[in-house]
């Protein structure tokens, strides 16, 4: 066998490779006792369905006690979708399937869809993932209840939801069909990476609902009033996002839209850095002096109905801000629209949307960080961060002593007393001398 063909032959086995660790973009993981999607796929929530079908995403099923059951294989992740339907247990494949790979997997930015029910249970390390978070769903048996806002006169199951309660449009927005509620509860931590999207009324409180006596009591009282959430996001640094909703009758077409990143993702297309007078030098330049004049340009994308198209930022809360810093910023910078732009010079299709900002450097020499950060709700996270020396001034780059105009005062001053001391001199030798000859005659 020939070098070549050796070669040719380890490629291909690489393809296959990388085939079969992706042969699925999406798990679902589901109980059989509660939907057996086994026998029949379209117990499946029709949302999901319509998602995964619309989206040409190829899904995998499972059972929680599946021995099979695995996220990564020779240390790749397997999917970048998990899907956790609801259960009747506690129980799950321990060895491949816990809390700690639960974790890699979204280290690994992948994304996980959490279903519960006020009649089901999480496994226990689903739940522990949820609580590392900062989520606590409710017990088993706990629903959401609101006398003030309840679905039907039959008995206090079911709350009526509202626009007010839909707390994040752009992510999860309320629609018509979603204002039936019947489900569990959530609290959540200060955690500034969770995203609420539903939130209680003032008025409602969970409880075990199967007890006839139904008393808001500490021991029996999960939550009460708007610290109680029906649904609750989160996208971690690396931007992998997880999303819980307390029902089924929650998961809808934008949120899965949001929580497998095919909308509210924003893509830096590039980023440049020169000084004013050089443009020819942007990108290159890596070092600068100080009190130089920089310009500072990005080009950022958000993904629209697969397609990256402009970013414009309309809100002023939404601005985009670049920190000049060295351990502190130094300067603070919201950018500027500049106008859409195409993000390839080989492509005329205007993709990104510029942003840019004219500044002086600050008057210190040391290494600094052009930084941008930029975190907003329900949007993918853009972090981008370049470094570069700022030097001072060079012996022969000084001004001249007649260039600063405070050292005018000090010239004039010099200037005076030479010629204070020339005039002295002047008149001391020839000014007022008395001819001693003719007085001693």
């Amino acid at each position: 066998m020939t070098f070549g063909s050796r070669f040719s032959l380890i490629g291909l086995l690489i393809t296959l490779f990388i085939a079969s660790v992706h042969a699925f973009e999406a798990l679902v993981v589901y109980d059989a006792a509660v939907s057996n999607l086994e026998k029949d796929v379209s117990l499946l929530n029709p949302e999901i369905s319509k998602f995964l079908e619309s989206n040409s995403l190829s899904a995998e099923f499972k059972t929680y006690t599946d021995e099979t059951l695995e996220l990564f294989f020779a240390g790749q992740k397997k999917y970048n979708h998990l899907i956790l339907l609801p259960s009747s247990k506690k129980a799950m494949a321990k060895k491949s399937f816990n809390q700690h790979l639960l974790l890699d997997f979204i280290s690994e930015e992948g994304n996980i869809l959490v279903v519960g029910g006020s009649k089901s249970v999480l496994p226990e390390d689903i739940r522990s993932v949820l609580n590392e978070i900062g989520i606590y769903p409710s017990p088993k048996g706990y629903e959401l209840i609101d006398y003030f806002n309840q679905e039907s006169d039959k008995g206090v199951s079911g709350v009526q939801l509202k626009k007010e309660n839909f707390v994040a449009p752009k992510v999860l927005p309320f629609k018509s069909s979603l204002g039936s509620y019947t489900g569990g509860a959530a609290l959540i931590s200060n955690n500034e990476n969770i995203l609420p999207l539903v939130r209680a009324s003032s008025t409602s409180f969970s409880a075990p609902i199967e007890e006839s006596d139904i008393t808001i009591t500490q021991d029996k009282t999960w939550t009460l009033g708007k610290q109680g959430f029906a649904a609750v996001g989160v996208q971690a640094l690396n931007n992998a996002r997880l999303a819980w909703v307390g029902s089924e009758s929650l998961v809808d077409e934008e949120l899965l839209k949001w929580n497998f990143k095919a909308k509210g993702v924003l893509k830096l297309q590039f980023t440049q850095h020169h000084k004013h007078d050089e443009p020819q030098f942007a990108n290159n330049n890596t070092l600068y002096r100080i009190m130089d004049q920089v310009i500072y340009t990005v080009g950022v994308s958000e993904l629209k109905e697969g397609k990256w198209t402009t970013y414009e930022v309309k809100d002023e809360d939404d601005q985009l801000q670049l920190s000049f810093k060295m351990l502190d910023p130094y300067q603070r910078l919201n950018l500027e629209p500049l106008g859409p732009a195409s993000s390839s010079e080989e492509d005329s299709e205007l993709d990104t949307f510029v942003y840019f900002t004219n500044f002086t450097l600050p008057d210190h020499h040391g290494m600094f960080t052009f930084e941008l950060d930029y975190k907003r709700s329900g949007l993918s996270y853009l972090l981008d961060k370049r470094i570069v020396a700022v030097r001072h001034l060079a012996n022969d780059e000084y001004k001249r002593s007649w260039e600063i105009t405070n050292a005018w005062v000090y010239i004039a001053s010099a200037a005076a007393v030479v010629l204070t001391w020339f005039l002295f001199v002047i008149n001391f030798i020839y000014v007022g001398n008395i001819d001693y000859s003719k007085k001693n005659i």
